[in-house]
């Protein structure tokens, strides 16, 4: 079924689909969808262009809601994303908070030999994570089984976990994701919010995701770089810097406050 452009649907199911971008190249990158308030059924499959620039088919992995990926089509949509990524001679994966834990979810199945995770989950089943509430409404049929990230590690799966380590729960899930990926290095954004490389993204520079993903091997000081070099210039770093670095750091959040003024005055 033609979806968009060149897009065809290869999974079409009530809670996933699949979407495969052929260009005819011989790397493969997978996306996955982003956790959305409000989620209401599928969004348009997304095709990210700057990596299509860089040589690479895609595959857009969609849900229709905020279920991580697993629900009772997951099986079966992850055959079909091994049967169709197993001739590319390389898979890279990248997502976005829910999707960052889909990136590493079906890296085994996809052949990754690397990814981008930008604040990822290790779990969102009560019994995993019971100080972790942020999911619990989202977590009514999550199979703890089907979910589980130990028994589908890749050891030697290079990468990037990007994290905002403010934010004390997504960092403890960065660590305890590395523990069972131990190829993968944290790149800490502070102030970054969730997802944590929205300093990046809103400064425009969305393209040092990519350079740091398509390094060989993956370079977390791209991004760590590229966030020092545009935070001062962006609102949104230097409004969470003043309200919840003040008792941290008076000096420096005073300092945002006065500064994200004197930017949108």
């Amino acid at each position: 079924m033609a979806e968009a452009e060149d897009g065809i649907r290869i999974f079409d199911g009530a809670r996933l689909r699949l979407t495969h971008f052929a260009r005819g190249h011989d790397k493969l990158l997978v996306s996955f969808d982003s956790r959305e308030i409000g989620r209401t059924g599928f969004k348009p499959p997304n095709m990210i262009n700057v990596y299509d620039r860089r040589g690479y088919d895609q595959i857009s992995v969609r849900t229709s809601v905020n279920d991580w990926f697993i629900n009772a089509e997951t099986t079966a949509a992850e055959r079909v994303l091994e049967a169709v990524a197993k001739p590319y001679r390389d898979v890279a994966a990248v997502g976005f908070s829910m999707g960052a834990y889909g990136a590493l979810r079906f890296a085994r199945a996809i052949g990754a030999t690397r990814v981008l995770s930008v604040s990822p989950q290790w779990s969102i089943h009560p019994d995993d994570v019971p100080f972790d509430k942020r999911y619990r409404a989202e977590a009514g049929d999550y199979d703890q089984r089907l979910g589980a990230l130990e028994p589908r590690a890749v050891p030697t799966l290079r990468g990037i976990i990007a994290v905002d380590p403010m934010n004390r729960l997504d960092l403890w899930h960065a660590e305890r994701l590395q523990m069972i990926f131990p190829a993968l290095r944290i790149a800490r954004l502070a102030f970054g919010g969730h997802p944590a490389t929205q300093v990046i993204t809103r400064g425009g520079r969305y393209g040092a995701t990519v350079r740091a993903l398509l390094s060989d091997p993956p370079d977390p000081t791209v991004l760590t770089k590229m966030h020092r070099e545009l935070r001062r210039d962006v609102p949104f770093y230097l409004d969470r810097l003043s309200q919840r670095g003040k008792d941290r750091f008076p000096q420096a959040a005073l300092w945002a406050k006065q500064r994200s003024a004197s930017l949108q005055a």
